[in-house]
């Protein structure tokens, strides 16, 4: 069996095409609009971790950016949530970059910054300097600290 290419036409809508269509049809299978978002918004996170983790694993660095900034378009394909009553999620004022999400999560690993380093085909240094302003995008102090803020968003 062959895969077949889908660019974005009449017959192969964008993502976000795609992403609305699923909406609508589980609307008309009876569900209500949040439960079809919160539907939407699952998968689309399932999908993103699968395109990290597989980012993760990869030899070649460029495969991996171009699968990290997949990985982040299709989060931001996810539907926005209704306000759920009186306390909104958090939210950052600056978001992460697809690099700088990439080693949050490998922060949450316990491994050392350069073992990160290595597994991400950077520089020590560049590790470093995404450790730095992951810390100050999300007000943490400390590695331990990343990694809760971190969980708190759903970033990880």
């Amino acid at each position: 069996m062959s895969a077949a290419v889908c660019t974005e036409s009449a017959d192969c809508p964008s993502a976000a095409g795609q992403v609305l269509a699923l909406r609508r049809h589980l609307r008309a299978l009876g569900r209500e609009e949040e439960a079809a978002d919160t539907a939407v918004t699952t998968c689309l996170m399932w999908v993103a971790g699968v395109l990290v983790r597989v980012a993760l694993d990869l030899a070649d660095p460029r495969s991996a950016g171009a699968l990290m900034d997949e990985a982040s378009a299709v989060l931001a394909s996810a539907p926005v949530p209704a306000a759920a009553g009186p306390h909104p999620a958090p939210s950052l004022v600056e978001p992460l970059t697809s690099r700088q999400l990439a080693v949050l999560r490998r922060l949450e690993e316990e491994v050392s910054l350069r073992q990160i380093a290595d597994g991400m085909y950077v520089s020590y240094n560049t590790v470093k300097s995404h450790t730095r302003a992951v810390y100050r995008k999300l007000g943490a102090g400390s590695r331990a600290e990343a990694v809760v803020r971190g969980r708190e968003l759903g970033l990880m």
